[in-house]
């Protein structure tokens, strides 16, 4: 099946997530309700203060949060630091391989076959930007014959970033903007 490429990976960061924000969101509310206690044994006001302006960034990144979350329908690919996303195309590999390769000598990736049909794209780091990976998958389509199957999946270095300021979803999205031909999964086309 076509959904299972990069599977692991996914399930893999989606666990790693789930444990990291368990574990952040534990450490967060008892720094909270520490401060609070300790605003509240110096006076009532500065109590209120300090629990107010907590409800108030608490709502900021909770939103923040929600509208980063949304669904993107003009994206190929997912949204954040662990950005993933596929599509289809009636071209030969080599034809996609060279196009995309494009977008890897734009962004002075370093580039290394691990399979016949996977590759890994390592972004480089700056100032302002941490370093990357980037695996590429293309391959024959086992649900839809005759249409070449493209699979793209980011990581960052750290397992611990929150975010990448849209550098692997961007990434991503060009790699997948630039297969020739792309069509969305359930796309009709596909047959």
């Amino acid at each position: 099946m076509d959904s299972e490429i990069f599977a692991s990976e996914r399930n893999h960061h989606l666990r790693f997530r789930l444990i990291y924000r368990i574990l952040l969101g534990i450490l967060l509310l008892g720094a909270a309700v520490l401060l609070v206690w300790a605003a509240f044994s110096v006076s009532a006001r500065s109590g209120w203060v300090v629990s107010i302006g907590f409800a108030v960034i608490t709502a900021l990144v909770l939103a923040m949060a929600w509208r980063m979350d949304r669904a993107h329908p003009d994206l190929l690919a997912t949204t954040g630091p662990w950005s993933h996303g596929q599509v289809y195309s009636g071209s030969q590999a080599n034809e996609i391989w060279n196009s995309m390769g494009k977008v890897v000598v734009r962004h002075q990736m370093g580039f290394r076959r691990l399979t016949q049909t996977t590759a890994m794209a390592d972004r480089p780091g700056s100032f302002l930007y941490r370093k990357g990976v980037h695996l590429i998958d293309v391959r024959d389509s086992e649900d839809h014959p005759g249409w070449t199957v493209v699979s793209v999946f980011a990581t960052p270095d750290l397992p611990t970033t929150m975010t990448d300021f849209g550098r692997g979803s961007g990434i991503n999205n060009e790699l997948l903007s630039a297969v020739p031909g792309h069509r969305r999964p359930g796309d009709p086309d596909l047959g």
